[in-house]
């Protein structure tokens, strides 16, 4: 028995250093703060998330999607070592409060504000697309940059 519990992390070592891996794919998935901003899709799939918080989020439908942005220009392949969150409302918008003028949220469950135009940019959001509804939900976490 002591054998094997010391010969388990050279064995682990070896499997990993071989490129042998027999993890499950959702136990290798991890958060990705870098990442956020980014929209993935899965190559083969016609779903597409966005990162925040580290973390990838289903958009779950094509009206949220151009909510958000005017093209799917900048959608990269992949993401699915990036660990899965709840996807965002459908529905789900930027939007500006008349009382707030240079406060832009991300509203779905929470309206979740986008603290700076680079910050906006880094998820390459549309001005375009910001709406002035009059009433929002209450806030949430501010949206994280990278």
């Amino acid at each position: 028995m002591n054998l094997s519990v010391r010969a388990l992390p050279a064995i682990l070592a070896a499997v990993f250093l071989t490129g042998v891996s027999h993890v499950p794919a959702a136990a290798a998935q991890a958060t990705c703060t870098p990442c956020n901003g980014y929209r993935y899709q899965v190559p083969g799939t016609t779903a597409v998330y966005l990162v925040i918080d580290g973390v990838r989020h289903h958009v779950p439908d094509e009206r949220t999607y151009f909510n958000l942005w005017r093209t799917w220009d900048g959608v990269l392949p992949g993401g699915t070592n990036i660990t899965v969150g709840d996807p965002l409302l459908s529905n789900s918008y930027l939007g500006q409060e008349d009382f707030w003028p240079y406060r832009v949220y991300l509203v779905g469950r929470s309206k979740r504000w986008i603290p700076s135009p680079a910050i906006f940019d880094q998820y390459a959001f549309d001005w375009a697309k910001i709406q002035h509804p009059e009433n929002m939900p209450g806030a949430g976490p501010d949206i994280p940059g990278r």
